[in-house]
């Protein structure tokens, strides 16, 4: 369970030049990490660099289901939405996902993951219309584990998402400065 945490970085898919100094900073205050990075920047060594720093402060990287055939390693796993819907059966010893309507959120609970994120809170470019917080919270109490508020969100919606159910917030451009 994923419990203690209340910010999870996701890293872009393009990797960024200071991508392993944000990742020391970012595992000094997060005890965990989506790894998203896109299948053709995706190297063995940076998995390896990346899974060394969070564990050495006692942290965990969880892999993005995008990657799942090209890493064998999927103890702990994050699944997209889409594979998600596929997914009958669970293989890893830590697994979340994400959704964004009811249909995922009531899946997610009956595969008894360990979290999920629900997004987009707020608008956030080519992405699916912001929820809101009203049908964030909605689709929290259907997941009776932690559920983490993503898209477009900053560090200060903390406590506006503790309000409305969340565990915690989720997300890239917080902690990636990125631009996606």
């Amino acid at each position: 369970m994923i419990t203690e945490a209340r910010f999870i970085p996701i890293t872009p898919r393009k990797i960024p030049e200071n991508f392993f100094s944000l990742i020391e900073k970012l595992s000094d205050n997060s005890k965990y990490l989506i790894y998203r990075v896109d299948v053709i920047n995706f190297s063995l060594e940076h998995w390896n660099r990346t899974k060394e720093i969070y564990q050495n402060k006692g942290g965990k990287v969880i892999l993005n289901s995008r990657l799942r055939g090209i890493v064998s390693d999927d103890e702990y796993l994050h699944l997209t939405s889409n594979d998600l819907t596929k997914t009958n059966q669970l293989s890893s010893f830590m697994m979340g996902a994400s959704c964004h309507n009811k249909k995922e959120v009531i899946k997610a609970a009956q595969l008894k993951l360990d979290y999920i994120f629900i997004s987009p809170v707020k608008n956030v470019a080519n992405k699916n219309p912001a929820l809101g917080w009203e049908d964030f919270s909605n689709l929290a109490r259907l997941f009776p584990g932690p559920s983490f508020a993503l898209g477009g969100l900053k560090q200060e919606d903390f406590e506006i998402a503790k309000e409305n159910g969340a565990q915690g917030i989720a997300g890239i451009s917080e902690f990636f400065q990125s631009s996606e």
